[in-house]
């Protein structure tokens, strides 16, 4: 489980609340694995990660592009990047089945997200933001 920080928010209402809802997600996935029950909350992680990626890259991407953030087109490559790993386990379940390396490589990929992309990356659309004395 991993525990919300304040270190986490970017100063964007709007995605901060979007990023609690990911870590939400995410501890509920690695309790069931915890629990031996990976297996049964892939499927559903998988399904809400693509919903979740639609809206909230969109909403990212969207503000990035209204504030005029230099670092869009990098940020842009890196959604993309996770939407194709996403895709990809969703479609390795799809044909192979559940297996252990998958709810691995899923926990492996949500927290890397969470711990460098919303820590590093969307943090500097906040500092951008603060820089400029604006907000969001």
């Amino acid at each position: 489980m991993i525990a919300w920080k304040e270190s986490y928010d970017i100063g964007v209402e709007k995605i901060d609340c979007q990023h609690r809802q990911l870590l939400l997600k995410l501890n509920e996935f690695f309790d069931a694995c915890s629990n031996q029950q990976g297996r049964d909350k892939i499927e559903e992680t998988l399904g809400f990660l693509k919903e979740y990626t639609l809206e909230h890259f969109s909403n990212e991407e969207e503000l990035m592009d209204e504030i005029h953030f230099p670092e869009l087109g990098d940020h842009r490559k890196e959604h993309a990047e996770f939407v194709k790993t996403v895709l990809e386990l969703e479609e390795a379940v799809k044909t192979k089945g559940v297996s252990v390396l998958t709810t691995i490589k899923l926990n492996r990929i949500l927290t890397d997200w969470l711990l460098t992309h919303i820590s590093k990356c969307d943090k500097l659309i906040g500092e951008y933001l603060a820089k400029r004395g604006e907000t969001a």
